[in-house]
């Protein structure tokens, strides 16, 4: 088994004197983007629920610290049920149509992921669909994404950008 400084060293996404600003990956309908405080998801019409789960388990996977703020409007009686899906309560307020309601969903527990999936497939039964999704990452952990990801199938780099250390500048390299 590689040790992690292998696999850093092997790395197809590090540069000589850059760093990682961003990693776009993906195929034609799903984008995963990455910094080191956000994961931008963007899922369209066609991604299937296997893709989505392996995606979002996959990130899972490698940081459980990921969270994901989503805001859900419905009747008092059935905030209970999206916490027993394991989405951690943050706010409500009463509005027109019930309330609106803001759960934080951790990566760290399955059964929110699991209901998290079901609710993205369901979401693009109407449209495409964007999730930002929050983290403390690292060039490392972007990295690690990577490799975990990139043997699904049609899985490619879309878009890498860097940091030059030395001029503070961004150089993107479109792929």
């Amino acid at each position: 088994m590689r040790s992690k400084k292998e696999i850093l060293n092997r790395s197809i996404l590090l540069k000589d004197g850059h760093e990682l600003n961003i990693v776009e990956l993906g195929r034609d309908d799903i984008t995963i983007s990455l910094t080191t405080g956000k994961i931008i998801l963007w899922f369209g019409r066609q991604a299937g629920e296997s893709l989505i789960r392996n995606v979002i388990f996959g990130i899972s996977s490698i940081d459980s610290s990921v969270t994901l703020e989503q805001e859900i409007i419905c009747d008092f009686k059935n905030i209970s049920k999206y916490e027993n899906m394991g989405y951690v309560l943050t706010s409500y307020a009463k509005t027109k149509g019930g309330y609106r309601i803001f759960y934080s969903i951790p990566f760290s527990k399955k059964i929110a992921l699991a209901h998290f999936v079901r609710s993205v497939v369901d979401q693009l039964r109407e449209k495409d669909i964007r999730k930002t999704l929050h983290w403390d990452g690292s060039p490392e952990k972007i990295i690690f994404i990577y490799n975990k990801l990139k043997n699904l199938d049609g899985w490619k780099i879309k878009r890498i950008e860097y940091k030059n250390k030395d001029q503070n500048k961004e150089e993107t390299v479109l792929i």
